[in-house]
């Protein structure tokens, strides 16, 4: 026990003398929480020009509630499709003016296949309500309503993100360069060091990229709009089972790998695969079955599920999700004490 505390004490003297790995792993944390999350959710301020003379409509008032246009009134058609096709608009929503139909054309410049995406999305949220002004026959319904916005659901999937990348990149470049210098090389020749070695570098990882992680969430929830919900004690429990789980994989590959250049590259391709594969970004149901089959075997999947849960109250099956982490921390465990068994027998 005094060889974990002992490792423990290095290690923590190691972070407050360090303290610009401490802001810069915040400041990714924050930056990927933030602009990245703002990026995935979708755009927010699409200008739009509306021409709606007669006023037989309410459709300003509609689309500003969505958050996602900002709305330009037009009097003259004509100068709304020259400012169409100079870029001043990216959406022109031409209201008909017969009083025996009530119709809207919704004209783009067509050059920009995301941007119709998002103009799609924002025009479907307001042509499903009950717009009485424009009486359309098209309604939606919803089996499980829910009260949180696109930003509140793409947060938890980079909450798990964040686990990874975090975790990884904290343990390898420690654990690798601490290994080059020696210093773990004394340790485990010690009885128990090697024992004392793993469960100290993994328990003080998992702490500090989870105090990152919190302060991230904390500062960017004001800013960016998102709602951490009110299970505080869930998204604590989620933070360091995911954080526990990312940390020994990492283990798992520094052990494997070695050298710095080669984790570092490994690591970060399996990161970005990962979040695309993991749901965070496209939802499982909508992937091919083989995707499907291979998100539904990564860690982040169910770190993203029980992120969810706690975050946005959704049903989430914990259990399943925090013993398929676990199962994942200890094969990161193995593997790691097996190859450092027999570098150890080298030494």
């Amino acid at each position: 026990m005094h060889q974990v505390l002992a490792i423990i004490r290095k290690d923590i003297l190691q972070w407050t003398r360090r303290p610009l790995y401490f802001i810069a792993s915040s400041l990714l944390a924050v930056l990927i929480i933030w602009i990245v999350g703002n990026t995935l959710a979708g755009a927010t301020n699409i200008p739009l020009g509306l021409f709606d003379p007669a006023g037989i409509s309410e459709l300003t008032k509609h689309l500003q509630a969505t958050n996602r246009f900002a709305v330009t009134s037009y009097e003259d058609l004509d100068q709304a499709k020259r400012d169409l096709t100079s870029g001043k608009i990216a959406v022109l929503a031409n209201v008909s003016q017969d009083p025996l139909e009530d119709s809207v054309q919704i004209l783009t410049e067509g050059h920009n296949p995301l941007i119709d995406q998002q103009i799609s999305m924002g025009i479907l949220s307001v042509l499903t309500q009950r717009a009485k002004e424009l009486s359309l026959p098209l309604h939606s319904a919803q089996l499980f309503p829910v009260t949180f916005s696109m930003r509140d659901f793409i947060t938890p999937g980079l909450a798990a993100y964040l686990c990874y990348v975090l975790a990884c990149m904290n343990l390898g470049f420690s654990w690798i360069y601490e290994w080059m210098e020696k210093t773990y090389r004394q340790i485990i020749l010690a009885p128990r060091g090697l024992r004392a070695a793993i469960i100290a570098k993994t328990l003080m990882v998992t702490v500090e990229a989870a105090v990152v992680l919190w302060l991230a969430l904390c500062i960017t929830s004001p800013i960016a709009g998102f709602n951490l919900g009110n299970n505080f004690l869930g998204i604590v429990v989620t933070t360091l089972a995911s954080m526990f789980c990312f940390t020994c994989i990492g283990l798992g590959f520094a052990c494997l790998l070695k050298t710095i250049r080669i984790y570092t590259m490994t690591i970060s391709i399996l990161g970005v695969g990962l979040m695309f594969v993991s749901g965070i970004i496209i939802p499982v149901d909508a992937m091919p079955t083989w995707e499907r089959l291979l998100a539904k075997a990564m860690p982040m999947y169910y770190s993203a599920d029980a992120f969810r849960g706690v975050i946005l109250g959704t049903p989430a099956d914990y259990i399943r999700d925090f013993l398929v982490l676990a199962a994942w921390a200890v094969a990161g465990l193995t593997t790691a004490a097996i190859l450092l068994n027999k570098r150890r027998a080298m030494l």
